[in-house]
Order: C-alpha cells, then sequence, then structure tokens
C-alpha cells in the first residue's frame, strides 16, 4: 500500500495552470485538466511524485485533478492572481512564476505540450479515459466521482513496480 501522503500546493497548481495555459490551443477547463493529469503521470513515472501534490478522481469526462478542478471553478466566480475562466476557456492574465516550478516539473509540462499541446480535446479526453480511470470508473456504485488510487496510475506506466516499491517505502509528503 502506497504511504505518500499528498499535500495540493495551490500556488503551484496555478503556476501549472497559467504555463499550460499559455502554451496550448484550446486551453478550455477540461483540456487543462487532462493536460495536468497527464503530466503528473509524466512526473511520477520520472521522478516518483505529482507536480503539486494533486489528489486525481475518475468522472465520467476522465481522469480529473480534483483540488485544480476545484481551483478552476472558484476563477470562474471570482479572478485568481494571473487566472480567470471566460465561460470554459483558462485564461491567463500574466505569464507563469516559473519560481514555483522546479525544473523537472517544467520538463514534465513541456513534454505534455509537446505532445498534447496541440490536439483537439477530444483526443485528450480519450487519454484520461486509461485503465486506471476505467478501474475507478468501474467500481464507484452509483457516484458521479471516485478517488483513483495512485497504484492504479502507477499501475500504467512502465517500472511500474519499481515506482509503487518506491511510493510505498517512501516517508515524504
Amino acid at each position: 500500500m502506497v504511504k505518500m501522503k499528498l499535500r495540493f500546493d495551490r500556488a503551484k497548481a496555478i503556476e501549472a495552470i497559467i504555463y499550460l495555459s499559455t502554451r496550448i490551443s484550446d486551453s478550455d477547463i477540461y483540456g487543462i485538466c487532462k493536460l495536468l493529469y497527464l503530466a503528473d503521470k509524466t512526473s511520477l513515472e520520472k521522478y516518483g511524485r505529482f507536480i503539486f501534490g494533486e489528489t486525481y478522481c475518475a468522472l465520467e469526462n476522465g481522469a480529473t485533478p480534483s483540488n485544480a478542478y476545484d481551483l478552476l471553478k472558484e476563477a470562474s466566480h471570482n479572478s485568481i492572481d494571473g487566472l480567470e475562466l471566460k465561460g470554459n476557456m483558462v485564461i491567463a492574465t500574466r505569464e507563469s512564476n516559473l519560481e514555483y516550478l522546479s525544473q523537472s516539473d517544467i520538463e514534465c509540462l513541456n513534454q505534455i505540450i509537446n505532445i498534447w499541446g496541440n490536439v483537439p480535446n477530444w483526443v485528450r479526453k480519450q487519454a484520461a479515459h486509461d485503465d486506471a480511470w476505467k478501474q475507478a470508473w468501474e467500481h464507484r456504485g452509483n457516484k458521479g466521482s471516485v478517488k483513483m488510487p495512485i497504484e492504479s496510475i502507477a499501475e500504467l506506466l512502465d517500472d511500474s513496480g519499481d515506482i509503487i516499491n518506491y511510493l510505498s517505502n517512501s516517508d515524504s509528503e
């Protein structure tokens, strides 16, 4: 069982969202959420951690970053420093502050931007409907969403056994 405690870093999440929204086409809330999931999978595979301590849930439209999604919904009502929503479009009102993002964070975000940044949102949505999402979604009962265990996400990755072992034995938060 993975002991890794996720501590959501709101400021880092905002900067990651701004970073993505200024570098991709079709930066709506759903596309951003799917790219965050794909970037975190990349970060988990390469560095054994998520970029900003996110918790993922399976929703009908795919794997969704729970806290970042709430943050984006909040931005639709109240402007957040550097970030606002117009309809479903995520609008950055400034450049991202790279002091919040590590080189490895930027590397993972750039990798996802290069692969998924200019594809239609329906393609991103398909990528977020992976086996970790499917496993959680099929076992949700009558709930509209359910938490996706980190182990399920890690099982999709190359060297999944090593990643799960690392996460299980890590005391870091």
